[in-house]
């Protein structure tokens, strides 16, 4: 698109699935981890089995820090903050949002 496209008002607005990189890379702000469906339990670890630490319910949030883990079930898990501490939330029960900063 040329920039006279762009100029005269002739941007078609598309939705483009960004990466992870690229999200932070664009957008800024601070990205957060959401309840999607009903109770998502805060676990210690990675693993459906580590011991639970809380509920994160449908749309409540926390701050998520930036690293995801698989496990042996091939299920993502995103590391948040919680109550003061590190801990996880399954990728099955949230999602990831981005709040202006």
């Amino acid at each position: 698109m040329s920039n006279e496209e762009i100029m005269n008002g002739e941007l078609n607005e598309r939705i483009v699935p960004l990466t992870d990189e690229e999200l932070q890379a664009v957008a800024g702000g601070t990205r957060y981890i959401e309840g999607d469906t009903g109770k998502s339990y805060v676990h210690t670890r990675p693993d459906k089995e580590s011991h639970r630490l809380g509920v994160l319910h449908r749309g409540e949030d926390a701050k998520y820090l930036g690293e995801t883990e698989y496990d042996d079930r091939g299920v993502m898990w995103y590391k948040i903050r919680w109550e003061g501490r590190s801990a996880w939330v399954s990728s099955m029960y949230t999602r990831k949002v981005r709040y202006d900063d």
